[in-house]
């Protein structure tokens, strides 16, 4: 029983662990329809703007991130236009640096 347990818990953690990128190089890409992070040609729309706002668009940052089905965070509540910006759906940025 014990040993079943544990192979589940391994399974879990390594399913739960994959969802979450880590220390990515992208690029800020800030217009009307809202924030992306630009990473390898595709573009991810920031759903906690809060922690991308000190950077300016075109700002090459190393980030970490984990994908969302849906946002419920800051980025509900900005206002944008109607432009299509195609992306690769919302992610929550969990630790960003840079500024070069």
């Amino acid at each position: 029983m014990k040993t079943v347990i544990y192979f589940t818990t391994a399974i879990l953690l390594l399913t739960f662990s994959s969802c979450a990128e880590k220390d990515k190089t992208a690029t800020v890409i800030k217009d009307c329809s809202g924030t992306y992070l630009r990473i390898d040609k595709k573009d991810y729309h920031v759903c906690n703007l809060e922690t991308v706002g000190g950077f300016k668009d075109g700002t090459t940052v190393t980030v970490a991130f984990k994908k969302l089905a849906a946002c419920d965070g800051s980025a509900n509540d900005a206002v944008i236009c109607y432009m299509l910006h195609e992306n690769e759906g919302w992610i929550e940025v969990e630790t960003i640096n840079g500024g070069n």
